[in-house]
């Protein structure tokens, strides 16, 4: 009887679901109040536009962080002992888009109304869940099929498994390959879709009959 160790490491590439953008507000002012009034302005609009993008169906979720405001304090150009006091209020608020299509559209949209955004990709629960079970299954596949090529080698054959320990780091990870996703407005700037690597990875260990 000889006991084999084996790895086994399964991946599959998907294509995003869904675009988590996060829409960042930041108003600098010397005047506190009107810093609070410009973000609050900006902010709440974007809270609207991500209700709109609900009830339409194009978006799943979205989430609103209350606003914060901070003092900064600096010296004006050319003088070491005049103080200018400046105040900045941000805040931000994600949406989570379902259609992807819309992606660079409303992105645009957010940046012509002065915030920053960036965009984040996954799949949805249900297909990670799925995509998950699968990799396992193909880990642990591959596992088994090295061991027996290792046990023909020897002239012998895989009797028993004696363990199987899941060696995953990851799992789940954007790629930088990409699908094409054109937005609704031929005016709004083409984006793409990034594809997703649902990875699994186990150590198994046999023992020939």
């Amino acid at each position: 009887m000889t006991t084999i160790h084996a790895t086994g490491t399964s991946e599959l590439h998907l294509r995003a679901e869904r675009a988590t953008v996060s829409a960042r507000v930041s108003v600098t002012s010397r005047a506190r109040s009107e810093s609070i009034a410009a973000a609050t302005r900006l902010h709440n609009w974007a809270v609207q536009r991500a209700e709109q993008l609900r009830a339409s169906g194009d978006a799943t979720w979205h989430a609103a962080d209350p606003i914060s405001t901070w003092t900064n304090k600096s010296y004006a150009a050319g003088s070491k002992k005049t103080v200018v006091i400046e105040y900045t209020t941000s805040s931000r608020v994600r949406i989570k888009l379902s259609n992807l299509a819309l992606v660079g559209e409303f992105v645009a949209e957010l940046a012509e109304a002065g915030l920053s955004t960036d965009v984040s990709w996954a799949l949805t629960e249900a297909s990670r869940r799925e995509c998950e079970r699968r990799a396992r299954k193909a880990a642990v596949d591959e596992a088994r099929a090295v061991a027996e090529d290792y046990a023909e080698a020897l002239g012998e054959r895989i009797g028993t498994v004696v363990s199987i320990s899941d060696s995953s780091s990851g799992g789940i990870q954007p790629q930088a390959r990409f699908a094409s996703a054109r937005a609704s407005d031929a005016g709004a700037a083409e984006v793409t879709v990034a594809e997703i690597t649902v990875s699994a990875s186990v150590a198994g260990r046999y023992e020939t009959a």
